[in-house]
């Protein structure tokens, strides 16, 4: 038994099914190319097919695993031995498209022991579906425990050739999906009676932005390019990749996350639960989301509009911005305006 699982370990089969059929797939397409060169290329393709060498895959995962810890050595993620074909992982996979499996792995999401190559220990407590994902959603902690582990398989930020979406953790749920905004009206629903100071603010002034901004000089004139740059911070779940987003204006969600997880917990009775999750990345916490988008430079192409139009003091001073203008502002305007800053 020994010799049988060292020389033709099980792992093998799945490997051959995927190469015959490979095989196949390029023996049509070199049948049907027309150019020698291009029968040369499916040629070669066609050999690594039918003689290919067998072997164990696995993706070291970043982070400290270590004996001392209880844990395994080096963390590695061994599940593309037997599931190989990618292209059938990404359509499995369609709404985790941005979840690079090179760097992540699979039990990140699923579960289960990435390091063992027998089908039994390898599904040993996994999470098959995302219903059963889902129901690890006990406690918030579940939810810090997925983050944390995501952060720690983050490659380095520091690297411009290294960095992926997903070190953005808290945009994502429990299944690795991006998790849905749900909207400020059922935020609304109950926030208003419970914190009204807060809402009532925070609707009347942030809520409005983007009416504002819709009227803006340079909004108007500015091209498709010019307006995503507005669309970033003034409305609520924009995605780049789509240019859509979940609402207009700085509404709950755009501070506090896709609410997704934490009106889950609010539904089934857990509020202090969904609670812990809305607080992170707000004030007081050490994932702080404001920076993003209150950066001091954010605003230099709009002065270079108002810098043409010969407008010295729109660009900096929106008309929704007026409330928070102090005394000393106030006496500045009444001597006139100071010369714009030059853009260096």
């Amino acid at each position: 038994m020994w010799i049988k699982d060292e020389f033709n370990p099980n792992w093998k089969k799945y490997q051959k099914e995927y190469y015959e059929e490979q095989a196949l797939k390029v023996e049509k397409e070199f049948l049907a190319a027309s150019s020698v060169k291009e029968k040369e290329l499916l040629g070669k393709r066609l050999t690594a097919m039918r003689y290919p060498l067998y072997e164990i895959k696995q993706i070291l995962l970043k982070g400290d695993y270590s004996w001392e810890k209880k844990q395994n050595g080096i963390k590695v993620d061994r599940c593309m031995t037997c599931h190989i074909d990618e292209d059938k992982l990404k359509a499995k996979h369609s709404h985790t498209k941005e979840l690079p499996f090179d760097v992540y792995g699979c039990t990140v999401c699923h579960g289960g022991n990435g390091r063992a190559l027998s089908e039994e220990s390898a599904h040993e407590g996994m999470y098959y579906h995302k219903r059963q994902m889902e129901q690890k959603l006990v406690v918030a902690e579940a939810m810090f425990d997925f983050w944390e582990e995501l952060a720690t398989l983050t490659p380095e930020e520091t690297d411009p050739n290294e960095r992926v979406e997903m070190g953005n953790f808290k945009k994502y749920s429990i299944t690795g999906d991006k998790a849905i905004y749900v909207g400020s009206q059922k935020c609304l629903k109950c926030h208003t009676g419970l914190t009204s100071p807060h809402v009532e603010r925070w609707m009347r002034i942030k809520f409005k932005t983007f009416d504002r901004v819709k009227e803006a000089p340079d909004y108007i004139a500015g091209n498709d390019a010019y307006r995503k740059t507005c669309l970033k911070c003034h409305t609520t779940g924009y995605d780049e990749s789509t240019g859509k987003y979940s609402e207009e204006g700085v509404t709950c969600e755009a501070c506090h996350g896709a609410g997704e997880v934490f009106s889950y917990f609010m539904d089934i009775g857990k509020a202090p639960e969904g609670q812990k999750i809305a607080k992170v990345g707000t004030y007081g916490t050490a994932f702080n989301i404001c920076g993003p988008c209150h950066h001091t430079r954010n605003h230099e192409m709009r002065l270079k509009f108002f810098q043409e139009k010969n407008s010295p003091d729109e660009w900096f001073f929106p008309e929704h911005t007026r409330p928070y203008k102090t005394g000393l502002m106030e006496k500045k305007e009444a001597s006139g305006p100071e010369p714009l800053p030059k853009i260096f």
